[in-house]
C-alpha cells in the first residue's frame, strides 16, 4: 500500500465521524459552485474533479460537533472556507506558473492567466458572499482577516523569491500567514457553533493555527524526500520556484562558516535556470548538515504544542479526535 493510500485511510477514519456532517457540506458546496456565468461553471466542475482531502472542513465540523447534529450554518461555513482554500490553490497555480493541480490542468494552464486570476478572485467572494446571506459576521470578519493574512504572506513570499536572505522569522510568518491561518480560521468558526466550548473559540483557533504550521513544515519536508514520500509530487519543486523552506534554512544555520560560505556563494545571486540546476547540490546540502532533522523535530513540537492547546477546554471524543488530527499531520512522516 502507499504511502498516499495510508494517509487517506487515517484521514477517512476522522471523517467517519462527522460523516453525515461531510455529506451535507458536499452538497452545500456543489450548489455554492454550480451558479454563475458558464465559464465559471466549467471552471467550477473542474476544480470539483480534483477533489481535495476536505482537511479543513473536516477540522471545522469536528469543533463544531457536540452531542446532537451540527448547525445547518457551520456546514455552511466549512463549504465557504473550502472555497477560500481553492481559490488560494487556484492563485497560487496562476502566480508560480504551475501546469498541473491534483493531477488535471491547473486552471491559468486550461483556461489562460487572466481566468485564473479572476475565478481565485470569484472564489473568494463567494465564500464571503456565503456567509453574509446566512448572517454569519463573526465568520465574515475571521474569513476576511485570514485572507488577509494569506495575500500579506504572498507579497512577502514574492519579495523573498530567489533570496538566501530569508530568515527562520521570516519562513514562519509567510507560513502561518499562507497556510496556518486558513486552518486557524476553520477551526475557530467551527467552535462558534458548538455550546459545549462556548467562549473558548480562540484556544481551537489556537490549535489550529499549529496544526497548519505542522502541515507547512512537513510539506516542506516532502520536497527534499523521495517521490513516494511525497506523495507522488516532484522533489525540489519549491526551490525551483524559488522557495527557501526550512530544512535548508536550518542546514544554512548548522554548517561551519566555510561550508555555509560555499553554498552561498554558489546560490547567491542566482534566478531561474541557472538557480533550478542548483537542486542536487542544495539537496546534498540540507542532507549533510541535518535541515530536515531539524524540520521534523520542529514539526512535532507544534503538534505537541496544538495539542497541549486543546487540554483545558475540550474533553472526550472531541479531544481524541482534534488531538488525532493533529498526529494525521506530523505522521505523514512516518
Amino acid at each position: 500500500m502507499s504511502l498516499l493510500d495510508r494517509e487517506r485511510i487515517k484521514l477517512l477514519s476522522l471523517q467517519r465521524i462527522v460523516a453525515p456532517e461531510l455529506e451535507r457540506f458536499e452538497a452545500e458546496l456543489a450548489t455554492l459552485m454550480a451558479v454563475g456565468t458558464p465559464l465559471a461553471r466549467e471552471i467550477c466542475d473542474h476544480i470539483q474533479q480534483g477533489r481535495s482531502k476536505r482537511f479543513r472542513p473536516t477540522l471545522l465540523l469536528l469543533a463544531a460537533k457536540a452531542d446532537g447534529p451540527v448547525d445547518e450554518r457551520a456546514v455552511a461555513a466549512a463549504a465557504s472556507v473550502e472555497l477560500v482554500h481553492n481559490a488560494t490553490l487556484v492563485h497560487d497555480d496562476f502566480i508560480d506558473g504551475a501546469l498541473t493541480r491534483r493531477g488535471l490542468p491547473s486552471v491559468n494552464r486550461a483556461w489562460g492567466e487572466a481566468a485564473a486570476l479572476i475565478m481565485g478572485d470569484y472564489l473568494y467572494a463567494r465564500a464571503l458572499d456565503v456567509l453574509c446571506r446566512r448572517g454569519l459576521d463573526d465568520a465574515v470578519r475571521q474569513l476576511a482577516a485570514t485572507t488577509f493574512l494569506m495575500s500579506e504572506a504572498e507579497m512577502l513570499q514574492l519579495e523573498s523569491k530567489f533570496s538566501l536572505d530569508v530568515d527562520e522569522a521570516l519562513y514562519m510568518r509567510i507560513i502561518a500567514g499562507k497556510t496556518a491561518s486558513l486552518i486557524e480560521a476553520a477551526c475557530e468558526i467551527g467552535a462558534s457553533f458548538n455550546p459545549r466550548v462556548n467562549g473558548h473559540g480562540a484556544a481551537f483557533g489556537r490549535f489550529g493555527r499549529k496544526v497548519g504550521l505542522v502541515f507547512q513544515i512537513t510539506d516542506d519536508i516532502f520536497d527534499y524526500l523521495g517521490d513516494e514520500r511525497r506523495l507522488g509530487k516532484p522533489t525540489g519543486q519549491d526551490w525551483e520556484e524559488g522557495r527557501v523552506t526550512l530544512p535548508l534554512l536550518a542546514s544554512l544555520r548548522q554548517a561551519t562558516p566555510a561550508a555555509r560560505a560555499a553554498f552561498t556563494a554558489a546560490a547567491g545571486g542566482a534566478t531561474g535556470a541557472a538557480w533550478k540546476d542548483l537542486w542536487p547540490q542544495v539537496k546534498a546540502f540540507v542532507g549533510e548538515h541535518g535541515g530536515v532533522d531539524y524540520a521534523r523535530a520542529l514539526a512535532r513540537q507544534y503538534s505537541e504544542e496544538a495539542k497541549a492547546e486543546l487540554a483545558p477546554v475540550a474533553a472526550g471524543p472531541q479531544k481524541e479526535l482534534l488531538a488525532a488530527a493533529a498526529e494525521y499531520v506530523i505522521h505523514r512522516l512516518n
